[in-house]
């Protein structure tokens, strides 16, 4: 695979964020796993991993030791780019930013965050989380509205950059839409947040109208139990089946079976999975959340509806039960859109952003 990102600047750049391989699950794994791919010979610390306590803290001390022994010993590094999040992600990234910065080294800020304000507002410590984003020589964020919305609580709207999260092109892409049933499919973490149950309670409440005309796969983790036990209580399993959490050939398959992708979330950044289905040429039913307008077009490409809305997301599904034209057209435009976010786009745009501070 050709390398986007050479060496003569990848070995100028520490990349710091979550433990990203052997299939780790998280849209911020999924993007540090993009750019694994097409960097060469990434330097790379991993802050955290889904785990025990015991696992975590371990993650959190290790990286702060070995981001220490880079400062000390690496005299290549330049920049310092930073993939995190809020919360305690935020609380861990601030000991990068200040020791990278007392070392002279340039700071990027990469903020992956669904739900900042809910960071941001409730805290007591609201002007040094200013402080820290604005010690940053950049700060990249996933949408424009992001971008609006950090320059509303104070944050310097010259270092904020808007930087698309990247897809790499669909490994296969077999299309059949002569099935009876609309094939959707949901891929994300499992729980409130996402609305994986508000689309359980849509499907049920829609009568024999959804439940005879849709095939529902979901794929996932963490609140499994609670998933698999609404999906019987509705007596859905007709029609929806759990797989588990889907990576490698299984998320493959998924994606070129799916007619539709839908993701109701209540907030987001910029879904990862929304632009890998987007690349299968599948049409969305997703949330007016985060950075998702910017890449789903309200009849278009799919459909966009208000977090929580029940009857929006019953409406959404039945219209492309009503018109399966729909199907084939709002897909050849997520095609379209989704050229801005395919990797030589993407790394073109971030070279260029660590030569202005080389």
């Amino acid at each position: 695979m050709k390398k986007l990102v050479n060496k003569e600047i990848s070995s100028k750049i520490l990349m710091v964020g979550e433990y990203f391989k052997n299939n780790a699950p998280g849209g911020m794994a999924a993007v540090l796993a993009s750019y694994d791919m097409y960097f060469e010979d990434m330097k790379f610390i991993p802050t955290w991993k889904y785990g025990t306590l015991m696992i975590k803290i371990w993650y959190t001390i290790y990286s702060y030791i070995l981001f220490l022994l880079y400062m000390l010993f690496d005299r290549n590094i330049k920049i310092v780019h930073i993939q995190g999040a809020a919360f305690a992600s935020f609380e861990r990234n601030t000991f990068f930013v200040r020791v990278g910065k007392f070392f002279g080294k340039k700071i990027i800020m990469h903020m992956h965050c669904a739900d900042f304000d809910g960071y941001f507002q409730p805290s007591r410590h609201k002007r040094r989380i200013l402080e820290t984003i604005n010690s940053c020589d950049k700060y990249f964020v996933l949408s424009d509205s992001w971008k609006e919305y950090f320059i509303g609580i104070g944050v310097n709207s010259n270092i904020i950059v808007v930087l698309n999260n990247t897809v790499a092109p669909p490994t296969i892409r077999t299309v059949n839409r002569n099935n009876t049933k609309i094939k959707l499919l949901y891929l994300g973490v499992i729980g409130e947040r996402k609305g994986v149950y508000d689309l359980l309670e849509a499907i049920w409440s829609g009568g024999e109208e959804i439940t005879k005309n849709i095939q529902l796969r979901i794929g996932g983790n963490k609140e499994e139990d609670i998933l698999q036990k609404k999906i019987k209580d509705y007596g859905l399993n007709n029609c929806v089946t759990f797989e588990g959490f889907v990576a490698d050939n299984k998320k493959i398959e998924c994606l070129n079976w799916a007619d539709i992708f839908i993701l109701p979330s209540y907030n987001e950044g910029l879904p990862i999975a929304i632009l890998e289905a987007m690349s299968y040429g599948c049409p969305i039913i997703s949330t007016t959340v985060g950075g998702i307008p910017a890449v789903v077009k309200h009849g278009v490409n799919g459909y966009l509806i208000n977090p929580g809305n029940i009857t929006e997301i019953q409406n959404a599904i039945l219209s492309f039960i009503h018109n399966r034209d729909k199907i084939e057209k709002y897909g050849r435009q997520s095609l379209k859109l989704i050229n801005v976010f395919l990797p030589e786009t993407v790394f073109r745009t971030l070279c260029n952003l660590y030569k202005q501070l080389l």
